[in-house]
């Protein structure tokens, strides 16, 4: 049977429990391994992310093969390994990326987007100068918004990595080619030394439900099941469950001059999609197992024609996402 991982994923739980990342070497099949560098050049011509092209980086968007289930298998390694929760595990980024010949020796650290809970790397081609650096002890917060250039607009230049990690020893990896690496990419201050000719596949997952790129395999599914509910009739309509859009990137409320609140919800690449206040308590209402119903009644919404106008609204933006006969 064809395999992405040839390793026994319980074992590494203990030490990411306890540390926060894992260096699996040659956690690649062999037979994995030799797919995948040779779909890199292929999807880095056809697939190339303009938009991602950072610095000294390329990017390309990532296709599983289809000789088999790599991604059920990935989802069943990151939850064993990581603790996180099989049932609401989403990929929230599957991007390949190809460092320039020329890049220079120290980019600056960064931390993932908030939907990378767990960064997965996959060692394509790998320099021998080449090193993953990761902080995993200091500022291990988790990174609130869509990017790390976001962040450091947010942070004061004393504060800065750069500035407060200078004196700090960095937990420093020697990966090789057809090793695997996974860490907490949205908490940990990271950076790759030696970069120039490095060749790695990311994957980017989470359990809240956050898929903002639409990358997660399964987004039009999703999608699908929502625009079917909403063909229901009210009473089954009710009957659904309902959760956060895995689409959203954020929910906000900004305040104009004379601090009037305007709530707002934002996905990738858009302005903020305007919501009043009665919506603004349903989407906080939502999840949790809760149903249509049950979630009117928390945010104190009437639970008949009034209540289910603004859920379909919501789920027709694409805002609420709804399981029929939950």
């Amino acid at each position: 049977m064809n395999r992405m991982f040839g390793f026994d994923a319980a074992a590494y739980s203990p030490r990411y429990d306890s540390h926060g990342f894992v260096h699996i070497r040659g956690g690649q099949t062999r037979q994995f391994h030799e797919k995948l560098s040779g779909q890199v050049e292929r999807f880095l011509e056809a697939n190339r992310l303009g938009e991602w092209h950072i610095g000294e980086k390329e990017q390309a968007l990532y296709e599983f093969p289809d000789d088999a289930d790599y991604f059920t298998e990935l989802l069943d390694a990151v939850s064993a390994v990581c603790g996180l929760e099989r049932s609401t595990l989403v990929l929230s980024e599957r991007h390949i990326k190809a460092y320039e010949p020329d890049a220079g020796s120290e980019p600056l650290a960064h931390k993932d987007r908030y939907a990378s809970q767990v960064a997965v790397g996959l060692s394509v081609s790998v320099p021998s100068a080449s090193k993953l650096v990761l902080y995993p002890s200091d500022e291990a917060w988790e990174n609130p918004y869509s990017s790390s250039a976001e962040l450091r607009r947010g942070i004061a230049a004393d504060d800065l990595p750069e500035r407060r990690l200078g004196k700090v020893p960095p937990m420093e990896i020697k990966d090789s080619d057809g090793d695997v690496v996974m860490f907490k990419g949205n908490s940990f201050w990271h950076t790759r030394l030696n970069p120039a000719g490095t060749t790695m596949l990311y994957l980017k997952l989470n359990d809240f439900g956050c898929d903002p790129l639409k990358e997660d395999p399964r987004a039009r599914e999703w999608r699908n099941r929502s625009e079917a509910a909403l063909q229901l009739e009210d009473e089954q309509l009710a009957a659904c469950r309902c959760v956060l859009g895995r689409s959203v990137d954020h929910v906000q409320k900004r305040y104009t001059r004379d601090w009037r609140e305007v709530p707002g919800v934002v996905f990738w690449g858009s302005g903020p999609q305007a919501i009043d206040e009665r919506e603004f308590k349903l989407l906080q209402a939502c999840g949790g197992g809760r149903s249509v119903r049950e979630a009117l009644e928390a945010a104190g919404a009437p639970t008949g024609g009034e209540g289910l106008g603004l859920i379909r609204r919501l789920a027709s933006l694409g805002i609420v996402e709804l399981t029929p006969g939950a």
